[in-house]
């Protein structure tokens, strides 16, 4: 038996916010989060009193999760959609967090203008991945922004926490497993080393549809494949 077995998850996203006690509004219409925010909070390996920084927040999800998660942590919380930003302010408050998670209004692709150079221990994101010349765009503007890569990239989402980190940083993140390759390369060109992995399967009969990744700024080379995650045992 392998020391850490796979991971079953048979539950919905709803259920799990109410199950760490928080108090999620989301849009009506438009973005609103999946499991693979939850999964990415859960993923992440968090020091006490680490400085940490979302990006690409959308209602905040990530941030107050790992806020409830972790006590001692400090939260930047970057969003570039209006809406959102508002949204994501109203959910801080609503779960007590305002003194520890700061929500900013701003663009990644300027992170220059928005946070110090390597001022955090841990950056965390749920990147837009889909290119926006493939597939269907999102009828709703909003939604279209957050899943699709119009606004940003994967490159600039790694440039900026490349900027932000500190030397010995992690950068942990989801993203597609087809586009696992393309991803691993773009991290270690910019000297983040990828050092867990983990894949995410909607069930033990289909493929990966997900991948998480850690990343450490300049580190050496060693990669630990974690056993992966099913989403449902069907």
């Amino acid at each position: 038996m392998p020391d850490h077995p796979s991971t079953f998850l048979n539950t919905e996203v709803p259920h799990i916010s109410k199950d760490m006690g928080l108090d999620i509004i989301q849009p009506r219409d438009g973005y609103r989060f999946s499991v693979d925010s939850l999964l990415l909070a859960r993923f992440c390996r968090i020091r006490p009193q680490d400085s940490v920084l979302d990006l690409g927040t959308g209602c905040g999800i990530i941030a107050l999760t790992l806020a409830s998660m972790h006590p001692e942590i400090s939260i930047t919380a970057v969003e570039i959609q209006e809406e959102l930003v508002k949204t994501a302010v109203t959910n801080v408050k609503n779960n007590g967090f305002q003194h520890r998670i700061k929500v900013i209004q701003g663009d990644l692709n300027n992170i220059s203008h928005l946070i110090f150079a390597q001022c955090m221990d841990h950056v965390v994101s749920n990147p837009p991945y889909r290119h926006p010349v493939s597939g269907r765009i999102c009828k709703n503007s909003m939604d279209a922004l957050a899943r699709h890569e119009i606004l940003t990239n994967i490159r600039q989402v790694i440039n900026a926490a490349r900027y932000v980190l500190r030397p010995g940083g992690r950068f942990s993140l989801i993203f597609p497993a087809e586009r696992l390759a393309e991803l691993i390369s773009l991290l270690v060109k910019n000297r983040l080393e990828p050092k867990r992995l983990q894949m995410v399967h909607p069930s033990n009969r289909q493929k990966a549809r997900m991948c998480l990744v850690e990343a450490c700024r300049d580190a050496g080379h060693e990669l630990h494949v974690l056993p992966p995650i099913f989403l449902n045992q069907k």
